[in-house]
């Protein structure tokens, strides 16, 4: 008995080593893939690698989040109809199908591959989408009022991105006579207050409805910024209740989710083929219904009461002016300038940032991503002119350097040529935000430990020369608007 007591022993000793082993042997393997996925992705954190390896068991037995397995608009539609128990989108769900798939049966967005975080990323976008789309459509059924809202004028700031438009819209947006659509307006806009509507009276149930909609999209900003992804946060700020870019409602109708932007530049053809115009005029709805909850009327000419003037933003406006002018007749538009030598590296800079958000960085070709860049920055800066003229629309044009330079008085010239009233009570909000800006800069200066630009990009990095991007068409543009080379 003494000798079986002993053999058991052995044994358990045994079966703790070998099990020991394992998770050793585990834990190495664990930090060797963390490690590796750091070097091929440093702007990464290493919770973030850490956390996508930790995922691939889910990934491989196609469990919790990745039980869809591929990601396909069909498959995603199935379950916003099965979730929200509504099956109206809108338009036919075949049409939605074959425009989203314009990209995604691409053969660039094929080869993409998605990592583990991304992946997640993705499929959340695309069935928040769906499902706020399958809402929308059903609130505007049982309150038709809304289309009844008019949309004032709005204003349209667009150029290149990176070409300081996020800038100069929340320059504008400060304006108390003016309204920005927040990120968390355009994310979650369909209100579900708890109680009767259709009254001004209902106003105190909207009220407590958007806060409890903000503060669902502040927590999932936060959750995705804890992941220690940083790859958009030093090129574009996000924030739940900062002024966001119209391309969050136009994804209703346009395949332009931050998911699919690097592959819709790669098949600008295909995308530029599909028709804006309803994408357009879903967002007049959208912005229909943000007036409508929050009643931000004011008087207008003849004693008519009107909502605030919208102050919308977005590079996408570059493309479709005309559509733009087809569906709000008495818009303005402002177009931002930049020299290319800046402004395409840095919006190769922004495609990347967005890649690395998804997908495996052996996936993206930069050089092939600033030869297509190239060929569409050069085309949009000949074509816009003659759409904007197309459009019968008011144009104000910024150039950067003016903008970086003098904000101030470029706002102010943007008033004077739209004949705006320039307040008082605007022009120390105006003072206050930029005294604020500046000092947030040069203390993010110091912090870098110099004096130059917060982000620079080379055109050698996307295969591109300095040269190529100030001659032929770009030097047409430059000359036609006076653009100068950037300064920073």
């Amino acid at each position: 008995m003494y000798l079986f007591g002993q053999n058991i022993e052995a044994m358990d000793l045994s079966f703790f080593q070998m099990i020991g082993g394992f998770v050793a042997l585990y834990i190495t393997a664990f930090l060797f893939f963390v490690i590796r996925r750091k070097m091929r992705s440093p702007e990464k954190s290493f919770k973030n690698c850490a956390i996508n390896v930790a995922l691939t068991p889910m990934k491989i037995f196609k469990i919790g989040p990745f039980k869809q397995g591929k990601i396909s608009l069909e498959s995603s539609m199935k379950e916003a109809v099965r979730k929200a128990k509504l099956t109206d989108f809108g338009v036919n769900s075949a049409d939605l199908v074959e425009t989203y798939n314009k990209i995604m049966d691409s053969k660039s967005f094929k080869n993409q591959r998605f990592h583990n975080l991304g992946y997640i990323s993705a499929g959340i976008e695309i069935n928040m989408t769906l499902a706020r789309r399958l809402t929308f459509c059903q609130y505007l059924k049982e309150n038709p009022k809304v289309e009844t809202v008019p949309v004032n004028a709005p204003v349209f700031v667009m150029g290149l991105p990176r070409t300081g438009t996020t800038f100069l819209h929340r320059l504008l947006s400060l304006d108390p006579a003016f309204r920005a659509p927040m990120t968390w307006e355009l994310l979650n806009p369909v209100p579900k207050p708890q109680g009767h509507e259709g009254s001004e009276t209902d106003l105190g149930l909207h009220a407590v409805d958007r806060e409890r909609r903000r503060k669902y999209v502040k927590k999932i900003l936060a959750t995705r910024r804890s992941m220690g992804d940083d790859a958009l946060a030093h090129i574009h700020e996000v924030g739940a209740d900062l002024p966001e870019e119209c391309l969050l409602c136009l994804s209703d109708n346009l395949p332009c989710l931050p998911m699919l932007l690097y592959d819709d530049y790669f098949n600008y053809e295909r995308f530029l083929s599909i028709d804006a115009k309803p994408a357009y005029a879903t967002y007049k709805k959208y912005l229909q219904l943000l007036s409508y909850q929050t009643n931000d009327f004011k008087n207008g000419n003849n004693g008519v009461t009107l909502p605030k003037r919208w102050m919308l933003k977005c590079p996408i406006h570059l493309f479709y002016p005309k559509e733009v002018g087809a569906i709000f007749p008495d818009a303005k538009l402002i177009w931002n300038h930049r020299h290319p030598v800046s402004a395409v590296p840095s919006l190769c800079s922004l495609l990347k940032a967005f890649h690395m958000l998804y997908y495996e960085p052996e996936c993206r070709d930069d050089a092939e991503l600033g030869r297509v860049l190239k060929i569409v920055s050069e085309n949009v800066l000949e074509q816009t002119p003659k759409d904007i003229a197309a459009s019968g629309l008011d144009c104000a044009h910024v150039l950067y350097n003016d903008l970086i330079k003098r904000p101030e008085e470029v706002v102010k010239g943007i008033y004077k040529q739209f004949n705006w009233t320039y307040s008082d009570e605007y022009d120390a909000i105006l003072k206050k935000y930029l005294k604020k800006n500046n000092e947030e800069r040069e203390a993010m200066k110091k912090k870098q430990g110099g004096k130059g630009p917060l982000h620079t990009y080379s055109p050698e990095e996307f295969g591109l020369t300095a040269e190529e991007l100030s001659s032929g068409k770009y030097a047409e543009y430059c000359q036609r608007f006076n653009v100068a080379m950037s300064r920073g």
